[in-house]
């Protein structure tokens, strides 16, 4: 069987922005299914770091021209044509909607985010999908109310996590802290900078906490710059409070366990996320959580976080206040906290899907 991929995701993958979710779920099920050949269709070279097993290929497909007549030829024209190339057998779109020929049975899988690209192939084309794996009820429900009729095509994956993210010692947490944080206590909130994630409200909501506790706690930001991140970064250099505030870009994903790890507590504000990651490895290190009550983050915190208002920032503030007060209450927090599987279960289910 030969199977299709859109690589991008997995070239845009990073630990602390992504998650790496496409790379980890792609990389575990090219290995569980070792007689069927994944093609992963590139618009320029790439060389997956790790590599992927060895019934991966790469093809790099480069648009004819730039800009946006050359990705429209991409997608309708030469997409099309590298399939039939390739005799391909399935199809599997991760984060987007690419068009296929009709005898091609073809497969959606959203990881994150809930909002597809605002196209009329988007429409015509996800009702086509064999099926439309997703991690949370609330990507189910915000994709299903868009589009309609995927009712009977939804399938539910279980959320994992990396293997490297594990609970800390005593000792571990303090030589962590030591290194990133001065030997403080933490709030670490993971994701690239982006209003998305709400990183301007996150700042006040640590501004009152600093103010109301007089802590030397910090806040560590592990995550990337976006272009539309520009005006946070600028916030940043004036912020009151901006020597409390630790910001790590280009985080790799042994740094990242150990941040979390290390971390108080994790706080997740993002507002529409379809799969809340940094809540999950948050879980797998034993570290509670303050999140939005929100998105995926509610699914993915259960009883072991603490719900904030979305949109009051006083809340997401009394929040934190509370949690970094009260060993109690992060005690049963941490007691509520159930198994978070690695991401072989997400796979093993994505390929039933695939190969059935």
């Amino acid at each position: 069987m030969r199977i299709a991929v859109n690589a991008l995701p997995l070239m845009q993958d990073s630990a602390a922005n992504t998650g790496n979710v496409p790379f980890e779920l792609m990389s575990r099920l090219c290995s569980l299914h070792p007689d069927a050949e994944f093609i992963f269709i590139a618009g320029k070279p790439w060389e997956p770091r790790p590599a992927l097993p060895p019934n991966c290929e790469i093809a790099v497909l480069k648009p004819f021209a730039g800009g946006g007549i050359g990705q429209y030829f991409w997608r309708r024209f030469q997409w099309n044509r590298l399939l039939k190339k390739y005799k391909t057998d399935r199809l599997l779109c991760i984060d987007d909607v690419l068009p296929f020929p009709a005898e091609v049975q073809a497969h959606l899988l959203l990881t994150r985010k809930t909002s597809l690209p605002d196209r009329p192939s988007t429409s015509e084309y996800i009702r086509r999908f064999r099926s439309v794996n997703v991690f949370s009820e609330f990507m189910k429900e915000q994709i299903g109310g868009r589009y309609g009729g995927l009712e009977q095509k939804f399938n539910m994956l279980v959320p994992g996590v990396s293997e490297i993210f594990m609970p800390l010692n005593w000792e571990e947490r303090e030589l962590v802290k030591q290194e990133f944080a001065g030997g403080m206590e933490y709030f670490i909130a993971v994701g690239e900078i982006h209003p998305d994630n709400n990183i301007i409200p996150l700042l006040k909501a640590f501004s009152m906490l600093k103010k109301r506790l007089r802590s030397n706690i910090k806040l560590v930001l592990a995550g990337d710059l976006t272009p539309e991140g520009e005006e946070i970064a600028e916030a940043l250099q004036t912020y009151k409070f901006r020597e409390d505030v630790i910001w790590l870009q280009e985080v790799e994903e042994e740094n990242l366990a150990k941040l979390i790890g290390g971390a108080y507590a994790l706080v997740h504000a993002a507002g529409a996320d379809g799969l809340a990651v940094p809540v999950l490895q948050a879980q797998r290190c034993q570290v509670p959580a303050v999140v939005l009550f929100a998105g995926a983050s509610t699914e993915a915190g259960k009883d072991a976080a603490l719900n904030a208002v979305p949109g009051d920032v006083t809340d997401l503030s009394e929040k934190m206040s509370a949690l970094y007060k009260d060993e109690l209450l992060r005690s049963r927090l941490l007691d509520h906290i159930s198994r978070v599987p690695s991401w072989d279960d997400a796979a093993g289910q994505l390929g039933q899907a695939i190969t059935a």
